[in-house]
């Protein structure tokens, strides 16, 4: 694989995440907010005002991920923040009322970047921005390779291969998994 680059989305990096997210196969259509805190009604939001809501949390300071890129151009987006960021259940741990857990909820790889370890690394530099930023646990909860939905939370194995456990279900398709830092 080609070197990439994985940049935290800040004010000044936003640029990146807008053009990943609007080009032509991107999610545009949901800027990474159905975790996400949103005015109002969920269901009816804009585009424009799901975009609205996300550049305002990184105006504010709020982590909600990283961008891969390759060469300067943005390949792939992961998002990784606090748990307490997000606003609708990930998994049976997420009852517990403590700070240092962040989540992982969503990648997105174009579909000519699949199959060529992008996600996996993704992930690898997810896990490591999170304990960086002061994270004691990161969770997650991906799916198996023949799930017909939730494939965007990732695949089961590759949180397996890096050590996350299974700590439950959440529904009957996603895998709550959890990996902490020792």
């Amino acid at each position: 694989m080609v070197r990439l680059r994985f940049i935290p989305v800040t004010r000044e990096s936003w640029p990146l995440l807008e053009t990943l997210f609007e080009a032509k196969g991107g999610p545009g259509y949901c800027w990474c907010m159905p975790f996400r805190p949103l005015e109002g009604d969920r269901q009816r939001a804009t585009n424009a005002e799901r975009k609205a809501a996300l550049s305002a949390m990184v105006e504010a300071g709020t982590p909600i991920g990283i961008v891969a890129c390759e060469n300067d151009k943005p390949v792939g987006w992961c998002s990784v923040a606090p748990r307490a960021t997000f606003v609708r259940s990930l998994g049976p741990s997420q009852a517990e009322d403590d700070g240092g857990v962040w989540s992982i909820t969503c990648f997105y790889v174009p579909c000519a970047r699949r199959r060529g370890g992008l996600a996996s690394a993704l992930l690898d530099a997810a896990v490591e921005h999170a304990f960086a930023a002061g994270a004691r646990a990161v969770e997650a909860c991906p799916v198996d390779p023949q799930s017909p939905s939730y494939r965007f939370m990732g695949f089961r194995g590759m949180f397996a291969a890096r050590g996350f456990r299974e700590t439950g279900m959440v529904g009957t398709r996603r895998h709550a998994m959890r990996l902490e830092r020792r």
